[in-house]
């Protein structure tokens, strides 16, 4: 026998060679009355398994380097398990079917909407450039929109308040709870997010945005955080800048820190040891 074969049925014989037989040694022969509904053989590893109609299964061939001549019973409940475990290497006999699934979720089906013209009924012109959306699912997610959109009846909305990237990563957030922006672009995403008071929005601005810290932009960093009111980012940028504090205060954005917020970090720094000798 070469590859894999398989049997099924209780027939009269039932016999899978994998291996080469010595001569004179007889072949696994299953009568009727042993209710054989399963045979299978991979001849690669050599290895052969049957089951019965009461359940056991049994195995025969190569195992784990040793030759078993004569149909052994296993604790198996399934021919899978002997040729997982005792094969080398571990093989399936059982045909594998691989098709395509098309279905898509709820989820995915809303990211692949996004900014799509031909079903959106609302487009924004920001920058000169167009985002299409849908005023139904910006009402759901976002309470800015319910609330701007109630009486709107337009179809275009023009935004110049936030730059193009910025407003386009707040509605595809809207579409897919994610974002997709650099660090740099990311603190305008975050003041968007203080405006519209989109919480988790800000909570995503501000794992970014710690991505791309350095010593060069910490302050500047810093300075956001206070602004936007992001204290999670606020006490991130604090202890960088703490551990880097040498490189930080040789910074230009150090030398031209605004006076309240240089204040605040001197004697936030001073209460947790960062001038002591």
């Amino acid at each position: 026998t070469s590859g894999v074969t398989t049997g099924t049925g209780s027939s009269a014989w039932a016999a899978v060679a994998t291996s080469p037989r010595p001569a004179g040694s007889p072949r696994c022969r299953a009568s009727a009355s042993s209710g054989i509904i399963e045979i299978a053989a991979c001849h690669s590893a050599h290895t052969s398994a049957a089951k019965t109609q009461g359940g056991h299964v049994y195995m025969w061939g190569q195992c784990r380097g040793q030759s078993v001549l004569l149909p052994h019973l296993t604790h198996f409940s399934c021919t899978d398990d002997v040729f997982a475990c005792f094969a080398t290497p571990a093989v399936t006999w059982r045909l594998l079917s691989v098709e395509p699934d098309d279905h898509l979720t709820v989820a995915e089906s809303l990211k692949r909407e996004f900014d799509n013209p031909d079903t959106a009924d609302l487009t924004f012109l920001v920058d000169g450039k167009y985002i299409y959306a849908h005023k139904v699912l910006l009402k759901i997610r976002c309470e800015h929109f319910r609330s701007s959109l109630e009486d709107n009846e337009g179809n275009v909305v023009e935004m110049s308040e936030f730059s193009y990237p910025v407003y386009r990563a707040f509605l595809e957030y809207l579409y897919t709870d994610s974002i997709s922006l650099s660090p740099e672009e990311a603190v305008g995403l975050l003041d968007l997010a203080t405006f519209y008071r989109e919480n988790r929005l800000k909570k995503l601005c501000q794992q970014t945005i710690k991505q791309g810290i350095c010593e060069e932009n910490a302050i500047a960093l810093l300075s956001a955080a206070v602004k936007y009111d992001a204290q999670d980012l606020e006490e991130f940028c604090f202890r960088f800048c703490i551990n880097h504090l040498t490189v930080v205060t040789q910074t230009s954005g150090f030398a031209e820190m605004d006076h309240d917020l240089l204040k605040n970090f001197i004697s936030k720094a001073s209460r947790v040891g960062a001038f002591k000798n």
